[in-house]
C-alpha cells in the first residue's frame, strides 16, 4: 500500500492471522483480533502529529488506541480518550506491513498467543521479534 495519509481511514489486519484490529463491542474498550467484516469498530483514522508520531482513532467511538498501564510485555492495548502517540514504521523484512511502537521503546502491538486467529484474541504489547503476529497491513477504507 501507499504511505499512510493523515486524516485517512483504514482497516488494520494482522499478517499472520488475517484477523482485523477490532474495538470489542462487548465493552467498547478492549482491542482484539476478530474476523474481518469492515464495520466501524474495525475502521481507524490516522492523524499525524507535529512530532511525526501518530494517533489512531476508532471511527465507531472516537476513542484512541492506547495501553492499559505502563509499556511492557503483555500490556493490553485498549481504546480510551487518551490520544496516545505511536511510531508506525514499515517492517524491515516485509515492506508491505507495518509495526506500531510505543515511542522510544521496542514495545510494539502484538496479536497474543503467537497470532492466534481465534476471534477475541487479545492485542497486547510485546518486545520486537520477527514474528508476523507483530506485523499489520493497513488498507484504506
Amino acid at each position: 500500500m501507499a504511505d499512510i495519509q493523515s486524516g485517512g481511514t483504514y482497516t488494520i489486519r494482522n499478517v499472520k492471522s488475517e484477523t482485523a484490529l477490532d474495538l470489542s463491542g462487548g465493552d467498547n474498550a478492549s482491542i482484539i483480533g476478530f474476523n474481518f467484516h469492515g464495520g466501524g469498530n474495525q475502521q481507524w483514522t490516522f492523524e499525524q502529529q507535529g512530532s511525526g508520531k501518530w494517533v489512531v482513532r476508532s471511527t465507531a467511538t472516537g476513542k484512541y488506541l492506547d495501553i492499559d498501564g505502563e509499556p511492557g510485555d503483555g500490556t493490553r492495548v485498549i481504546a480510551s480518550g487518551n490520544a496516545r502517540e505511536w511510531d508506525i514504521w514499515r517492517d524491515q523484512n516485509d515492506q508491505s506491513a507495518f509495526r506500531f511502537f510505543i515511542p522510544d521503546t521496542q514495545q510494539n502491538i502484538d496479536l497474543s498467543d503467537h497470532g492466534n486467529p481465534e476471534p477475541g484474541t487479545p492485542v497486547t504489547l510485546w518486545g520486537t521479534w520477527e514474528g508476523t503476529n507483530q506485523l499489520w497491513r493497513i488498507q484504506p477504507v
